[in-house]
């Protein structure tokens, strides 16, 4: 059992509340609830690890009470998941905007229930640490524009754009970039085969990805309450919170963060094919190391069967030398036939000196792809 790690289920139905406790009893400490309410009085004594919310209740549904959570400083960075029998993105987005961070749907299965706890757990900690590095930092100083103009936010990220190597870095570039407007939004990026999903509140989250899994494809600006969306090909910002009570305030900021996610998208793919660049190379180092060992190898074993060949070549011709002897062949006989040995003798010492120059050529062509591979290091 997980001693470090309490569940909360709030759930009017006794049989969810027993199904559930069935499920991760086993794993944590469980504790479960008939209503929000009842949560309440115990939530004055002591903090779960994270909630499991039925989202239809009595009194106090499922939404207000997380926002009630997420509204109380000892608790908002608790992790809720959602338990609904509906599973559309409204009620993923209610969800979201209640401030939740994932969502069950029933019926569900014992596998998924602890694979979503899991994640919660995973969730908290991340929370934990980032919030250990917020407060050993001065990042909140900063990012106070009381008297700040725009473009000395907007022109300082973009300068720096071409440093951030990898989507992490770029992410957490353009997440910075929005905490200096003063807003809140997730940063999704995509290359290379891979897709992160990056927010204020950690990484790939799962109620965030599945939600901008499901924006992405709404076009380049979608815009829907106080939220606007941007799609590129290999990004999507959402942001949160946009100014809608100050129209032109918000038409600027709409224009810097087009233009901000448009050079983000350009770095991501310049990016991709400095990774794919990077592959490459390596295995040009990884054949030309190979190339190099198999040249050796093939130089160690022809030098090995020329030595062979030249003892057996010496042996043939003194064994020959000594049947003449006893053959009782005449003169011109073996005068012939040791012409005839000398000749094939002489055959075989140009076969292994033509293998000599294929052994050089290899060489050579080893030392052309080391110089090769030196200059894309460059």
């Amino acid at each position: 059992m997980n001693e470090a790690f309490s569940v909360f289920v709030v759930d009017d139905d006794p049989f969810v509340l027993d199904a559930l406790r069935g499920i991760l009893e086993s794993d944590y400490v469980v504790e479960t609830f008939p209503s929000a309410v009842a949560c309440q009085d115990r939530l004055a004594t002591q903090k779960p690890g994270m909630f499991l919310l039925d989202v239809r209740m009595p009194e106090i549904d499922g939404y207000t009470f997380c926002r009630e959570i997420k509204d109380h400083v000892a608790l908002r960075q608790i992790p809720v998941t959602f338990v609904s029998s509906h599973d559309t993105i409204e009620a993923r987005l209610k969800g979201y905007d209640a401030g939740g961070e994932d969502f069950i749907v029933k019926p569900f299965v014992s596998e998924e229930v602890l694979r979503k706890v899991q994640v919660a757990h995973q969730i908290a900690t991340e929370k934990s640490s980032m919030r250990q590095q917020l407060e050993e930092s001065e990042l909140l100083s900063s990012l106070v524009m009381s008297n700040m103009d725009e473009y000395a936010v907007l022109v300082p990220f973009l300068r720096d754009l071409a440093g951030l190597k990898t989507e992490h870095e770029i992410s957490a570039g353009l997440l910075d970039l929005l905490r200096r407007f003063r807003l809140d939004g997730v940063v999704q990026t995509r290359i290379s085969g891979r897709t992160l999903t990056v927010s204020a509140q950690g990484t790939d989250l799962p109620l965030e990805t599945s939600i901008v899994d499901h924006l992405r494809s709404m076009g380049r600006l979608f815009e829907f309450r106080n939220r606007s969306v941007f799609n590129y090909k290999s990004l999507s910002l959402m942001v949160n919170n946009m100014p809608l009570q100050d129209p032109e305030f918000c038409g600027r900021l709409r224009d810097h963060l087009c233009i901000a996610a448009e050079c983000v998208d350009a770095r991501l793919k310049a990016s991709e094919i400095e990774e794919s660049e990077r592959c490459n190379q390596a295995a040009i180092r990884e054949a030309v190391t190979q190339i190099s060992a198999s040249s050796n190898r093939a130089r160690q074993t022809h030098l090995r069967n020329s030595t062979a060949c030249g003892e057996l070549l010496l042996s043939l011709e003194m064994d020959f030398s000594r049947a003449f002897a006893h053959i009782g062949m005449s003169e011109n006989d073996e005068s012939s036939l040791s012409k005839l040995l000398h000749n094939f003798n002489d055959r075989m010492l140009k076969l292994l000196d033509s293998g000599e120059e294929s052994q050089r050529a290899m060489e050579d062509l080893g030392r052309r792809l080391q110089q090769l591979n030196t200059g894309t290091d460059h």
